[in-house]
């Protein structure tokens, strides 16, 4: 459960301003579904954070 709450924590996205949405965690061609800090990957993979799958971006912007 603490594992849990912590990726939450890491990746909590909810103080993100729409403007600020331009880092690799919001534009590589796969990204975290959490959107963690430094996560996001030009293929499929794992974010580093919080260890979820990447999916595919379909607001790709490459």
């Amino acid at each position: 459960m603490l594992l849990i709450i912590g990726s939450i924590a890491a990746c909590s996205s909810s103080n993100n301003k729409e403007s600020e949405k331009t880092g690799k965690e919001y534009t590589s061609a796969y990204i975290c579904p959490m959107h963690c800090k430094g996560s996001g990957s030009d293929s499929t993979g794992t974010c580093p954070t919080c260890g979820m799958d990447y999916i595919k971006n379909d607001q790709d912007n490459k």
